[in-house]
């Protein structure tokens, strides 16, 4: 049997009543239990929850989030499902369901997974009354970038996907810090650390770096670094641990430096100790890389 099943279900199975009890002790929700003790992970409890077959309920807000894989926080990954009706169906009302009950119109359901959901604009729109600017930045970046800029496969939506959203939002929670983050929202971020970069960059009255930029030396493609200033021939490189602990990733980091080096452009590397508050790093290596640049420049 699976992870999660029904008590209906167990019980046709020939399941009895006393194993059932013995066996499963965990219940994530009503008329729901899980075989491998308590449910952590958030998709997990998704999927125990769509076991009920609802098709009035949709999972919406971080829930909607997480099933699209957008990228949230960990200190943003609720304990409950957040589940949403439309008026006049009443939401559900039970231990471990976050519910909503929202207006019919303006919404796009998908599924992914088998697990019914608002879109992933839909839910950047309804996280709006929990998240920051600079957190609804970060994920409105993936949504309209995903992988593309490496794979070409398309992203989950487009820049005209969140207008639609904001516009539905209505005068909803949230919906001021919508407006500022959807103008700051940019193509072309492959993590949140780039988003979050740029945004502290320009929030220092630095300039709007380019992103993921691919270098070109004599025809020849050099390298794709993370924030650029094309201008200035200034490359900005964000290097996660992983830089630091995979011996191929910290050798391939040394020769795209000589590579770019040797293209005339000047290398920022970037760890998240620079990005720390209150006095960021990052900002006093990116002026001074920029101001070389202008000294030299003259």
């Amino acid at each position: 049997m699976q992870e999660s099943f029904t008590i209906r279900a167990a019980l046709e199975s020939g399941m009895s009543r006393t194993r059932l009890y013995r066996d499963a002790s965990t219940r994530p929700f009503r008329g729901v239990r899980a075989r491998s003790g308590v449910l952590t992970d958030h998709l997990a409890k998704c999927r125990a929850y769509a076991l009920l077959e609802r098709d009035a309920h949709l999972f919406s807000h971080h829930s909607a989030a997480l099933i699209h894989g957008l990228p949230l926080s960990r200190s943003r990954v609720p304990d409950d499902v957040h589940v949403a009706t439309f008026t006049p169906t009443k939401p559900p009302q039970m231990k471990g369901v976050a519910a909503h009950e929202l207006r019919p119109a303006g919404h796009r359901i998908t599924r992914v997974d088998e697990l019914r959901c608002f879109s992933a604009e839909d839910a950047w729109a309804q996280l709006s009354s929990t998240l920051s600017v600079a957190e609804l930045v970060v994920i409105g970046d993936y949504i309209v970038t995903g992988d593309e800029p490496y794979s070409g496969d398309t992203a989950h939506g487009t820049r005209e996907d969140l207008e639609r959203a904001l516009r539905h939002h209505g005068r909803r929670p949230g919906v001021q810090r919508l407006r500022q983050a959807i103008e700051l929202v940019r193509f072309g971020a492959l993590s949140p650390q780039e988003t979050r970069l740029r945004l502290m960059l320009v929030d220092a009255g630095l300039p709007e770096p380019e992103l993921n930029y691919r270098v070109f030396d004599r025809e020849r493609r050099v390298a794709m670094v993370d924030l650029a200033y094309p201008i200035e021939r200034i490359a900005i490189e964000y290097l996660g641990d992983h830089h630091r602990t995979d011996q191929a990733t910290y050798q391939e980091d040394i020769n795209r430096r000589e590579r770019l080096t040797g293209a005339g452009w000047d290398t920022v590397f970037i760890t998240s100790a620079d990005v720390r508050e209150p006095v960021p790093r990052a900002v006093m290596l990116v002026r001074r890389a920029l101001a070389r640049a202008h000294a030299n420049s003259s």
